[in-house]
C-alpha cells in the first residue's frame, strides 16, 4: 500500500536543500551518470540544473509530500530556454565535472540535436522520487499535476529527455508520452520524448 499523499504544492527556494537531496538521492545510481557510490555528482547535477535554468521562463520546481516527507520532485520550464552568460559557464563547468569529457561531449550533441519550433512545449527536466517512495505511485501524480500546470498554461505539449534502456522510458510510455526522436549515444539510445496534451 502507498504512502498517504500530504499535498503537491509549488516549491521556492526555502526548500532547495531538500529539492537537491531528493534529486541526488533518485538519480544516484541513473545510468547516464558514472558510477560514484557517494552521491556526490548527482548532488552536483541537480545543482548545476537547478542553478542554470533558475530563470528559464516558467521555471516551476513542484514536489509532492508523503507523510510530512518531500517525497517526490520536479523541475519545468519552457522548452528551448538556454541559459546565457555566467550561469551557462557554471552549468557547462559542473556538468563537465559530474558526468567527464566523454559524456559532455555527448550531451551538447544532444542539446544540437533538440528540435525547435513554434508550437510551445513545457519542458521536464526532472523528475525524481527519493528511493524509499518509488514505486507507489508520486511519478504518475505528479505528471498528470504537471499536464494539468502545462495546459493552464497554453502548453500544446510537455517535453523530455530519457534514455531507452532505463524504467523510466517504459513509464513515460505508459504515461502517453511518444518517442519523438532517438538519438543514438555510446551509453544508451536516448529519447526525446513529447506528451501532447490535446
Amino acid at each position: 500500500m502507498g504512502e498517504q499523499i500530504d499535498r503537491i504544492e509549488t516549491l521556492d527556494t526555502a526548500r532547495r536543500s531538500e529539492v537537491i537531496d531528493v534529486l541526488a538521492d533518485a538519480f544516484q545510481d541513473h545510468p547516464m551518470l558514472p558510477p560514484d557510490p557517494t552521491g556526490r555528482k548527482s548532488h552536483l547535477m541537480a545543482v548545476a540544473i537547478l542553478d542554470a535554468f533558475a530563470d528559464a521562463p516558467d521555471a516551476t520546481l513542484f514536489g509532492v509530500s508523503c507523510n510530512g516527507e518531500l517525497a517526490c520532485v520536479a523541475f519545468v520550464f519552457t522548452d528551448g530556454y538556454e541559459p546565457g552568460g555566467l550561469p551557462l559557464v557554471w552549468f557547462l563547468w559542473r556538468m563537465l565535472r559530474v558526468i567527464g569529457w566523454r559524456r559532455f561531449r555527448m550531451m551538447g550533441r544532444v542539446m544540437s540535436e533538440k528540435r525547435r519550433g513554434d508550437e510551445r512545449r513545457l519542458e521536464l527536466m526532472l523528475l525524481g522520487t527519493r528511493s524509499g517512495y518509488q514505486g507507489q505511485g508520486l511519478g504518475r501524480t505528479m505528471l498528470r499535476h504537471l499536464f494539468g500546470f502545462a495546459r493552464e498554461r497554453g502548453y500544446a505539449s510537455v517535453v523530455l529527455e530519457t534514455g531507452k534502456q532505463t524504467p523510466a522510458f517504459g513509464f513515460y510510455l505508459r504515461e502517453g508520452f511518444e518517442v519523438e526522436k532517438e538519438i543514438s549515444l555510446p551509453t544508451m539510445p536516448l529519447c526525446i520524448m513529447l506528451r501532447p496534451l490535446d
